[in-house]
């Protein structure tokens, strides 16, 4: 840790002595700010203490509430990083339903995050201003299966598909993203009750508002602006205020094949619509959430806070095979009697056989299309961080059943955060990717941070901003030679399209 860390870190504990009203001022600043959804007032919020038994001096207040913080008032040491993303987690995760209870088990409906803006939607095919904020579904979208007659509510629909694509009524729709890698090859999870994961991602207004108000859902208009020598640098939520910044979260989810079973009541459930990779048709489900990637950017951190967490029950640790099970229904994505699997694919030239190995976090060997999903061996390579992550854990997982005993969150937990110790600032003009970051300021409970569903074949050789420093900006074809300027570390801003006439002339062209 450098001088400017230490010397920080003192300041903060000699802070200390007037830790109550820090806390007073921490609950005005979280818990007392409007939101789009119904606030808990203030003498009606939980609040707790979240430390780390390594710093137990260094402890961050979190209410519990729908209020998102836009930043936390200093990063200096590794707990207040997980403790921010305890807070992130609880807030995004707040029912939409003010009737409802945080985390009561079963209950369907859609927690904060859920209702933000899919990928997909902020960024239409042809280039075009996106719909309104609180669009799940875009009209595009829908038009394409008026024929299988299942409603999409616009406002209320979970969408999820599958990585792949399909002729549909002549349209080539490219869906939803999926494994972390390998690139252009299989990379599905299949879960133990042989359903495979599906994946969004979603933006929030912060993010939304800066895309619509710039115009960057048009490549063309990206390009226009770094031709300009204008970088594209997303807001910054800052402590204290009412500015949130930009978040982007990837969310896990398995498929429930038995909804009454009581195993559910441990998981965040959602009803989803999603596109059978067999049949090709739109199915509605009820889905689990098994995994959770927050990034958000701050004014602290300009480089983003990289949180991930997941639900205890996935996989266990490759260092402890042996180990019990969380829960008396065994892992999601490990069986500790694993056999390797026969299964018998389709290809353009008929039928073959490929086999599904028992060698933990291996790729599958064939895509979703050429046969359904079975299970895949899963193990977590790095372990959590047993100095703070766990042990905060605990704390957070204890704090969350006291105030609310049947809650499915007290069977979540941070699987690690990434953040800066010395905060590189946005650049002033735009960098060709990839960023030239200070990596070993990239600080971290462990040195690789991986989230088994979502990094299950990559555990054990990148971590988060080692990928996303190659994020660029869109494509656009007149103007190629600034298609690898860097995207301030978000890969949803490389899906936007250019105009619908330049992209019809395009794929004219292709077919040529």
């Amino acid at each position: 840790m450098n001088l400017k860390t230490t010397f920080s870190k003192k300041i903060f504990w000699i802070g200390l002595a007037i830790i109550p009203l820090a806390v007073i001022a921490a609950k005005t600043e979280f818990g007392n700010k409007k939101s789009a959804y119904t606030s808990i007032p203030a003498s009606q919020t939980n609040t707790c203490n979240c430390y780390s038994t390594s710093l137990p001096s260094t402890i961050i207040p979190i209410n519990f509430n729908n209020t998102v913080p836009g930043d936390l008032f200093s990063f200096t040491v590794q707990p207040q990083a997980d403790c921010f993303a305890w807070q992130e987690f609880i807030a995004l995760n707040w029912p939409t339903d003010p009737n409802a209870s945080f985390g009561a088990p079963k209950d369907l409906n859609f927690v904060q995050w859920e209702t933000y803006m899919p990928r997909e939607v902020l960024f239409p095919d042809d280039g075009s201003k996106p719909p309104a904020w609180g669009t799940l579904v875009s009209n595009e979208y829908s038009s394409l299966f008026k024929s299988q007659k299942l409603l999409l509510k616009k406002t209320q629909t979970k969408l999820l598909t599958f990585v792949s694509k399909i002729e549909e009524n002549d349209a080539e729709v490219n869906f939803s993203p999926n494994q972390a890698e390998p690139f252009n090859k299989p990379s599905w999870l299949g879960a133990q009750n042989s359903t495979n994961v599906w994946y969004e991602i979603m933006l929030n207004k912060d993010y939304y508002d800066f895309i619509v108000q710039k115009g960057f859902y048009n490549a063309q208009v990206q390009h226009d602006t770094v031709k300009l020598n204008q970088p594209i640098n997303f807001p910054q939520g800052q402590y204290g205020t009412k500015i949130v910044g930009a978040i982007e979260l990837k969310a896990a989810w398995m498929e429930v094949t038995d909804i009454k079973s009581p195993k559910w009541q441990r998981y965040k459930l959602s009803n989803a619509t999603v596109l059978d990779p067999i049949t090709k048709k739109l199915r509605t489900t009820v889905v689990a959430l098994v995994g959770l990637h927050i990034l958000h950017k701050t004014q602290n951190q300009p480089t983003w806070v990289w949180a991930t967490f997941e639900q205890i029950d996935n996989a266990p640790d490759q260092s402890n095979l042996s180990g019990t099970p969380p829960s008396q229904y065994g892992y999601n994505f490990y069986n500790p009697s694993c056999t390797n699997q026969n299964v018998t694919i389709k290809t353009a030239t008929g039928d073959s056989t490929k086999v599904v190995s028992c060698k933990p976090n291996t790729p599958p060997p064939y895509y979703l299309n050429q046969a359904g999903p079975v299970p895949t061996q899963t193990t977590r390579i790095n372990k959590i961080d047993p100095i703070d992550a766990a042990p905060i854990n605990a704390l957070m997982q204890q704090n969350i059943q006291k105030f609310y005993p049947n809650s499915v969150w007290q069977y979540y937990q941070l699987v690690d955060v990434i953040w800066s110790q010395q905060p590189e600032p946005d650049p002033q003009k735009p960098i060709p990717i990839p960023r030239k970051i200070n990596q070993s300021s990239m600080s971290s409970g462990a040195s690789i941070v991986a989230n088994s569903t979502m990094e299950t074949y990559v555990q054990s050789s990148k971590t988060c901003f080692n990928c996303h420093v190659y994020s660029s900006i869109a494509p656009y074809p007149p103007d190629s030679t600034n298609n690898n300027k860097f995207g301030d570390f978000s890969f949803a801003l490389s899906f936007a399209k250019y105009p619908s006439a330049q992209s019809n002339q395009k794929k004219k062209s292709i077919k040529k």
